[in-house]
């Protein structure tokens, strides 16, 4: 195999999404990604007391293990954790102890990136600043991802991805058409968008060091991140003192909307981008004006209400299936907006082999997601599917830092390196 990031190493020093996704796309490139884990915290979402009793309570959070069941080691069994958990290894390893702390620094003499998202302030209390790492590994890359920027009158705020997406403004757009922006339920786009974001910084972090021998500090802000993809709306606001509109499914330049089926609950997604578009509907839909009523984009977006009303009369009397296959088949972009059960038997995905089935001995076998590109000219990889918790210690302890098998009972025998959680 031929990976990009062959030879490099991560040490991932992240929690809940968006750190994790970003270390998750690295290892699809093949660096050596190595997750530092105390046993005495809960790292992955999940505590080790979970059961299945106390998820019966959980409703939605329930169905992410296997057979609704968390089983002895939850921890490794959380979808939580196992959708970014790919190509990683995992090494028990307290930071707030002076072995652990001890550790940690010889790992990261020899690594060449530390990703870390944690809040402002963490690593220093740890003793692990990026200034400290920078002396004693000056070619180490630090990339941190705190939301607000590591400086400034808001790099102390606290909060996850919905938090910072009303900051920004995204939650001020996010609603159902003509209805409040808190209508359609909160999301989580800051998560989305930091993880490519961040592997793209810390890739050309690499590049730049090829060239001048040395590494440095990469400050990635998310909540910059993911503003710069509302720019247009940003800026109107600032130039045109423009508030953006809620628009829902729709969108100011085509005519599109999601449209509910004769199938029970199933809805199908139908963009009109241009006049051929239109012909080619206008020509499926029939009835007297109808095609008149969108002669133009100009016409569409002023009767847009009264188009879309007439869609969905017609898009009720049919299923889900033959609407986009159909509309497809004319050209017109339309997909059925999927459950999870219908991305598993998506036939485009399974022609793409986008699903990858793998096993683990805490999780058995399932089918995974896919990278979310390809290029031609390197591989992308697909190992292991998630380490279980401490799975790695040896190879981390003993291969990579030397120790000796002595000294590697002495921390087993002291419950500090431990092959699970006690959180």
């Amino acid at each position: 195999m031929n990976y990009p990031l062959e030879g490099i190493r991560v040490v991932d020093l992240t929690v809940v999404w968006s750190g994790p996704g970003a270390t998750a796309l690295l290892g699809d490139l093949g660096a050596e990604v190595i997750r530092l884990e105390g046993n005495n915290r809960v790292s992955r979402q999940v505590s080790a007391k979970t059961t299945k009793e106390s998820i019966a309570q959980t409703g939605y959070h329930g169905g992410t293990y296997p057979d609704k069941d968390p089983g002895e080691r939850p921890y490794d069994r959380t979808a939580l954790f196992n959708w970014h958990s790919r190509n990683k290894l995992s090494a028990c390893m307290n930071l707030d102890t002076e072995g652990g702390h001890a550790a940690a620094i010889e790992l990261i003499k020899v690594s060449d990136v530390l990703v870390e998202n944690n809040s402002n302030g963490t690593l220093e209390k740890l003793g692990l600043g990026h200034e400290r790492l920078l002396e004693i590994n000056p070619r180490l890359i630090v990339a941190r991802m705190p939301p607000l920027g590591m400086t400034g009158p808001m790099s102390d705020y606290l909060g996850y991805g919905p938090n910072f997406n009303s900051l920004v403004g995204i939650a001020a757009m996010d609603g159902y058409e003509g209805e409040e922006p808190d209508s359609a339920g909160e999301n989580y786009h800051m998560d989305e968008a930091a993880p490519a974001g961040l592997a793209f910084a810390v890739m050309a972090a690499l590049w730049d060091r090829e060239h001048t021998g040395v590494g440095g500090l990469v400050e990635f802000a998310q909540a910059e991140n993911v503003m710069a993809e509302i720019g247009e709306f940003v800026l109107d606001a600032q130039v045109n003192d423009r508030i953006p509109e809620i628009l829902g499914n729709t969108d100011p330049h085509v005519l599109q909307d999601v449209f509910l089926s004769a199938d029970d609950d199933v809805w199908v997604a139908i963009s009109v981008r241009d006049d051929r578009d239109w012909a080619a509907l206008a020509g499926v839909i029939g009835g007297d004006g109808f095609a008149a009523s969108g002669s133009d984009a100009s016409v569409r977006h002023s009767n847009s209400v009264s188009i879309r009303d007439r869609i969905s009369r017609w898009t009720r009397e049919l299923s889900a299936d033959s609407i986009v296959r159909d509309l497809q088949e004319l050209g017109i972009p339309s997909g059925m907006v999927m459950n999870e059960c219908a991305v598993l038997a998506d036939p485009h995905l399974r022609e793409r082999e986008w699903f990858q089935e793998r096993s683990h001995p805490a999780v058995g076998t399932h089918r995974y997601p896919g990278h979310p590109w390809r290029a031609e000219g390197f591989d992308v990889a697909f190992g292991r599917v998630l380490p279980g918790f401490g799975e790695d210690n040896e190879y981390v302890y003993k291969e990579i830092l030397g120790y000796s098998d002595e000294k590697y009972a002495e921390l087993e025998d002291s419950g500090l390196v431990t092959d699970h959680q006690i959180a």
